[in-house]
């Protein structure tokens, strides 16, 4: 296995620049997620990483050496992609031992990597063992590509590029439940790109948000959803994204209208002299948001638009004035609920977030 850094890489697509002045490291034996909107340049950084693509502008180490120049082939790495890309006329076992094969291992030693490899990936009855690609299901499909790219004997990194994309919502939680098992199991240093925040939260051991060619939070998972340095960042993990009202901060006050009352929210921080008096946005998560269906005080009133049921919870979609608000709660606690009612939210500024609507930094 190998830690992995990239230094200053800069890549252009003709005159459309696609990834600015990326630095980062990785270390040996970590799951690192690269996620973020479709066309950040997460599998252009992904190629260049594997050798794939060499058009571009930085420098590329495994554990400390420069292997900017070497071909993919000589970078010893494993890979996954989206599409699988197996061989259709050879039965899984053949797909899988392609790599020992092509390297003229013995007939023994292969047959003993290969039954580790299937017992790693777990394909289930033996009988898959003999199936062509277009016999076995996509999930199925995704272990046998899988095998076939950790069969090799300890390669340096493992690649994966969207693989469980295709794949059903059900058989996409196991497979993802089996994938972390084998690579914790192995060891492995893995680089996964996804433009799945929560595939990349439950993944990940460090991840990344890829937005416009440039990393705008690089942390753990639990920071990331929890300690957002950005407006993207917290909107772009959760189910729902966060919500944002936008106001101004007047003393001690963040002060924003329902088009009828303006709606006190008391700040326990010192807030900087610049932010004063200027238009900030507020963000808090839907589960964070305290509601009640009476008026309460430093309550404000909305109107329940729509009901979504995920049990054990459910999505109130609230208007208040022009505004829409996502409310999530346990499905007992909003029994008596039903569209038209109106409901009373309060806001706790402790779970809240202030983010300058110009630049999406965080404030505090």
């Amino acid at each position: 296995m190998a830690s992995i850094s990239l230094r200053n890489i800069t890549k252009y697509y003709g005159n459309d620049l696609i990834l600015d002045n990326i630095s980062l490291d990785i270390k040996d034996g970590q799951f690192f997620c690269i996620t973020g909107p479709s066309g950040s340049g997460k599998t252009t950084l992904l190629k260049i990483i594997a050798g794939l693509d060499n058009d571009y502008s930085g420098k590329v180490f495994f554990d400390g050496s420069d292997i900017t120049d070497m071909s993919s082939s000589e970078r010893n790495i494993a890979m996954v992609f989206q599409d699988y890309a197996l061989y259709p006329n050879m039965i899984a076992r053949e797909n899988i031992s392609f790599p020992l094969r092509i390297r003229k291992y013995s007939p023994e030693r292969l047959s003993q990597k290969l039954d580790t490899t299937v017992k790693q990936i777990d394909i289930g009855v033996e009988k898959y063992l003999d199936y062509l690609p277009g016999q076995l299901s996509a999930g199925h499909q995704q272990r046998v590509a899988t095998g076939r790219a950790i069969i090799r004997d300890d390669p340096n990194v493992f690649l994966l590029d969207e693989p469980l994309t295709n794949l059903d919502a059900k058989i996409r939680m196991n497979t993802r439940t089996c994938l972390k098992k084998l690579v914790t199991d192995i060891k492995s240093t893995t680089v996964y790109v996804t433009a799945d925040s929560n595939e990349a939260l439950a993944l990940a051991d460090r991840l990344a948000v890829l937005d416009r060619g440039r990393f705008v939070q690089i942390d753990r998972p639990f920071d990331m959803y929890f300690h957002p340095e950005t407006m993207l960042v917290a909107d772009f993990f959760g189910v729902l994204g966060m919500n944002f009202l936008e106001g101004t901060v007047e003393g001690e006050k963040f002060i924003f209208q329902d088009h009828k009352t303006d709606i006190p929210l008391y700040l326990e921080e010192d807030i900087p002299d610049h932010v004063m008096n200027k238009r900030t946005m507020l963000g808090i998560r839907p589960e964070d948001i305290d509601f009640s269906f009476k008026p309460r005080t430093q309550s404000f009133k909305a109107e329940i638009r729509l009901i979504q049921k995920f049990p054990p919870k459910a999505n109130m979609i609230c208007m208040a004035g022009d505004r829409t608000i996502n409310v999530v709660a346990f499905i007992k606690n909003m029994a008596e609920a039903s569209v038209g009612d109106s409901i009373y939210i309060r806001l706790d500024r402790s779970k809240a977030f202030l983010f300058d609507p110009e630049t999406g930094e965080l404030i505090i």
